[in-house]
């Protein structure tokens, strides 16, 4: 037995509209999950931040047990005056560039539950023996300028979010 998963990604009202299968991810200056980031470049000369992210796993398929959901980033301070903050969320917020006064995003891994609903957000279970189709809950991730960032527009060196669990 074995699940699939995909990456899924909520955007609009309430991070409710979500586009399954997701290959990569763009912190950029508008709500979508398919525009390309450079024609929506964060402006840092008025200290602004990417619209807020809203990720999450999607698993569907056959197990016995899903557990010890983390999520965490290969390295959250891409650049002086840059800062890469995430917490995992059980209700959604329809993204913006105010600062979602967030922490650092975990380089060591956030902890998130599995939630057996239409969608990922809810508080649901460290674990599920249920099979078929379940969402964790949501990673909400920023990108954020500081007055200390002064590089301008271009691109920061690619980061990498890993989602990891245990399934038997």
């Amino acid at each position: 037995m074995a699940t699939t998963h995909s990456w899924t990604e909520g955007n609009g009202s309430g991070a409710g509209t979500l586009t399954a299968n997701r290959t990569d991810s763009n912190w950029k200056n508008i709500d979508d999950s398919t525009s390309a980031y450079s024609s929506y470049p964060i402006n840092s000369s008025t200290n602004s931040n990417s619209f807020s992210k809203y990720q999450c796993i999607i698993f569907s398929g056959t197990w016995n047990s899903l557990s010890a959901l983390t999520y965490k980033i290969d390295n959250n301070n891409p650049a002086t005056g840059l800062s890469i903050v995430g917490s995992v969320v059980t209700s959604g917020a329809t993204p913006s560039t105010v600062a979602t006064g967030d922490s650092a995003m975990s380089t060591t891994g956030l902890s998130a539950n599995f939630v057996s609903s239409s969608t990922p957000y809810g508080t649901g279970t460290s674990s599920s023996t249920a099979s078929g189709t379940i969402y964790a809950n949501m990673l909400r991730t920023q990108l954020q300028t500081t007055s200390g960032y002064a590089a301008g527009v271009g691109d920061i060196a690619s980061r990498t979010i890993t989602a990891s669990w245990t399934e038997s």
